[in-house]
């Protein structure tokens, strides 16, 4: 007879098929163009009575997908919150957009959230932008209470304008086909920003380019 555990690992397994299913599928086609008999399929055929177990629906799937971008971000605030602080807390900041950016290219399912999050539909809100926030404005903040911010610099509202700007690259790359380009986007990216956020002893220390370049 099979165990508790047996059930809920394969349930569990299901649920990870599904999602993973759901971020190829939205990556390529969007939320509008996924559709759920293409989502079962790359599934490996999983049945309709098997997905609507686990959940209501496709809205639902799209919620899973960007759970783990939720979860990404989550870690960055808990790592802001609790960890050893770093030398330079905006070099974390460039640090951390970099290690997002490597995750994007090679997990589809954040991929997925990224359009999810870009694109018209159910999930353009603010609720889809409030793990990068959250995480983005912790930063800025430990980075403000360490001198390294210009005294301009809110960091509440430099969030807003980062997360936009990053958010921007990931549109125009998807548009362009272009997301091999993304890491160079977004060195770009920090060269024309960071000016305006650190003090320029501290610029002067940041490494800009992508940490392997």
């Amino acid at each position: 007879m099979p165990e508790r555990g047996d059930h809920s690992d394969r349930g569990d397994e299901m649920v990870r098929r599904l999602v993973e299913a759901a971020g190829v599928v939205i990556d390529e086609h969007g939320y509008a163009g996924a559709s759920t008999p293409e989502i079962l399929r790359r599934a490996g055929g999983v049945s309709r009575g098997a997905l609507y177990h686990h959940f209501e629906g496709k809205e639902q799937l799209g919620q899973a997908v960007l759970a783990r971008q939720d979860s990404f971000f989550q870690r960055i605030s808990d790592r802001t919150a609790s960890g050893p602080p770093p030398t330079l807390w905006l070099q974390s900041l460039i640090d951390v957009s970099y290690e997002y950016t490597s995750s994007i290219l090679m997990d589809p399912v954040l991929r997925a959230a990224v359009r999810l999050s870009i694109e018209p539909g159910p999930f353009q809100t603010a609720t889809s932008y409030a793990g990068p926030m959250s995480a983005v404005t912790a930063l800025l903040e430990s980075a403000r209470g360490s001198h390294e911010l210009q005294d301009h610099v809110r960091p509440s509202a430099a969030s807003r304008t980062l997360v936009g700007c990053y958010s921007g690259i990931q549109l125009l790359a998807l548009a362009l086909a272009e997301r091999d380009q993304l890491r160079g986007e977004v060195a770009e990216m920090w060269s024309l920003l960071m000016p305006g956020l650190a003090r320029p002893s501290v610029l002067a220390r940041l490494q800009l380019a992508p940490p392997d370049s």
